[in-house]
């Protein structure tokens, strides 16, 4: 799963204010015609938008699997990110949140133990935002959903992007996912709407396995956004509000008094910085394969988020997600360079809950929203 969320977001956001600039009230009437048909109220809204304060977004990307699924939102929110986005500072904070991250996770039954993205799979996206916001410590003002039809229809839409493969070979996904038959040749290569889907969802052959795709994903949302603030074209931003519109859900509300403030974040939006928040590999009592975050590298990435915001950082750590020193009694052998497998030290597991959830073939949650 690809982090197309946000670039369908920002997109969005980026040809109304660029668009309106141009071509004035043609762009602005089509934009919110747009934007009408994706809203959705999700969690407890603020009025950070209103009043053009720094703004903090869960974006959730859904893996609808092979596309056979009748509802478009089901699936596993195999994307999220949080991104603050300071009007002050004029920067963008984009931080990938690794969707394997063993989760303390609260429902209508009690408190589980789970990945990440179990939260999305059995409670939507009210489930999700609330754990999101106990995790990072940090609350959540927007949110916004998409399947994953849409990255290519968007990449075609700004005229393809550029991308460098570092990696030496061709990178194809063909071999696991028959449908998909794009390959992108090393180098830098510019690819269309079908390659930018291949480019950023391999990971079986990326020596950093998730990460590297993570690393490629940030890549891409990176190039598209610069193509749209280049774009200067009616039938551009007619195409991207097209792609945008039939494959998201979210909680910005545009309309006439919010066009202003969203023009306060524009030169925000050309600067993003990028972060990863990572884990120990571990294998645990139930079979599953987990990333345990922990406590300096969780504290650190709090602060990072907080610090973006023109918040007071925090110096104690309140989290649900499991620490690998619960688990471990110790700090992990890498300290502050969490990514690796964690193969040392005793592992204490008796407050670990095994997985309540069901698995698909490939180790993903089902639930009531990921079936």
């Amino acid at each position: 799963m690809f982090k197309k969320i946000i670039l369908m977001f920002l997109s969005l956001c980026l040809v109304t204010v660029a668009g309106l600039g141009v071509y004035g009230f043609t762009i602005y009437n089509q934009s919110t015609d747009a934007l009408s048909k994706t809203y959705k109220s999700f969690g407890k809204e603020t009025n950070v938008i209103a009043a053009t304060k720094p703004l903090t977004l869960l974006l959730m990307g859904v893996d609808t699997g092979s596309g056979s699924r009748s509802d478009r939102w089901a699936g596993n929110s195999d994307s999220m990110i949080l991104v603050t986005v300071n009007p002050k500072t004029k920067k963008t904070t984009m931080m990938s949140l690794e969707r394997d991250i063993l989760t303390k996770i609260k429902t209508a039954d009690g408190t589980t133990q789970a990945k990440l993205n179990a939260a999305y799979a059995n409670g939507g996206a009210d489930l999700a935002i609330s754990t999101v916001q106990k995790m990072m410590n940090i609350h959540i003002d927007r949110s916004v959903l998409i399947n994953m039809k849409g990255l290519v229809q968007l990449v075609d839409a700004v005229g393809g992007i550029t991308v460098n493969n570092t990696l030496g070979f061709p990178i194809s996904i063909e071999e696991n996912e028959p449908e998909y038959k794009a390959v992108v040749e090393p180098g830098e290569q510019h690819i269309n709407g079908d390659q930018a889907l291949v480019y950023s969802r391999m990971r079986y052959q990326d020596p950093e396995g998730d990460y590297g795709r993570q690393k490629r994903q940030r890549e891409v949302i990176q190039k598209v956004v610069q193509k749209v603030l280049s774009l200067n074209s009616v039938s551009h931003y007619q195409a991207i509000l097209k792609a945008v519109s039939n494959n998201m859900q979210t909680n910005v509300e545009l309309s006439s008094g919010s066009i202003p403030q969203l023009l306060g974040y524009q030169d925000a939006f050309k600067n993003i910085e990028s972060k990863q928040l990572k884990g120990e590999g571990a294998t645990l009592p139930d079979g599953g394969s987990y990333q345990i975050v922990t406590s300096e590298h969780m504290l650190e990435m709090q602060n990072v988020l907080r610090k973006s915001l023109g918040l007071d950082e925090v110096t104690e750590l309140e989290t649900n997600a499991v620490l690998y020193e619960e688990l471990y009694g110790s700090a992990a052998p890498s300290s502050g360079q969490s990514g690796n497998d964690a193969t040392t030290g005793a592992a204490d597991f008796s407050a670990y809950s095994s997985n309540p959830y069901g698995t698909d073939q490939n180790g993903q949650y089902y639930g009531q929203y990921g079936q």
